[in-house]
């Protein structure tokens, strides 16, 4: 390797030791951000994008949805730090008896890995804990939105009506914006399962869109609210619909004999 090229390496060796120097410096500030975010993501999604239909009932199901599905990661965090413990606690009673140098440099390190994995685990546990006690909180805001101390299966059967009325509504809403005031295809068929005339659905949308329209020719303004009103009024126009329909097909909506009951 002639001079130049020997050169080249050291100031590159120089510049990687000036970065290692400048993160180990700078890290243990990160480490301590890093600890606001250790969450798959913010309060914000969870609240509007992940538990987002139109009805507080379903809302709190898929509320409980998620802490169950968080708690399971929690209890399997858990007890994978409980398990890395214990293997560290061998692995330091083996170092203590081992005589073979190269033996006990790589028990150091393996012990040294499974803590740092055990302190990386834990900053996960700590943003899920946070996230499950967000959720838990929000489940309670919608009890005390009703006044009730708890919901029942009954409570959450009895809503479905008007969450799927809404539902249908607010997609194919969605769905006439793009395609010229006309409701898709798959939200006919949803509006037809869900016992209400497809022909009735476009009408009630084009009438929305119409007002809407109404509006911004007046200089208006148009506000989200607007539409969820709009919803609500679907949900109350329509409701029954699909009780009728259950009962032309010789069955019935709701069956209470096979509810979860309090022992």
């Amino acid at each position: 390797m002639d001079l130049e090229k020997k050169r080249e390496v050291v100031e590159t060796i120089n510049k990687y030791e000036m970065m290692s120097d400048d993160i180990q410096k700078n890290y243990p500030v990160i480490e301590k951000a890093i600890k606001n975010f250790n969450k798959t993501q913010s309060q914000f999604m969870d609240n509007m994008l992940t538990v987002s239909h139109p009805t507080p009932l379903r809302n709190a199901r898929q509320i409980l949805a998620e802490v169950v599905k968080s708690k399971m990661a929690l209890d399997e965090a858990y007890f994978n730090i409980k398990k890395k413990k214990v293997e560290i606690k061998r692995k330091r009673r083996t170092l203590e008896v081992s005589v073979d140098e190269l033996d006990n440099e790589l028990l150091e390190i393996e012990i040294n890995e499974l803590t740092s994995q055990c302190r990386t685990t834990t900053g996960y546990i700590e943003g899920a804990v946070r996230k499950v006690s967000a959720y838990i909180n929000q489940y309670n805001n919608i009890l005390k939105f009703f006044s009730k101390e708890e919901f029942t299966e009954e409570d959450f059967e009895k809503e479905e009506e008007r969450y799927h009325i809404m539902t249908m509504f607010e997609q194919a809403l969605c769905a006439a914006r793009s395609h010229g005031g006309i409701i898709d295809e798959g939200n006919q068929i949803y509006a037809h399962q869900i016992g209400i005339n497809g022909t009735m659905a476009q009408r009630e949308v084009y009438l929305y869109l119409s007002m809407e329209g109404q509006f911004l020719t007046e200089g208006k303004e148009i506000t989200h609210e607007m539409t969820i009103n709009w919803l609500k009024e679907m949900a109350d126009k329509y409701v029954g619909s699909a009780i009728s329909y259950a009962n032309k097909k010789g069955m019935v909506l709701l069956d209470k004999n096979s509810l979860h009951f309090k022992e």
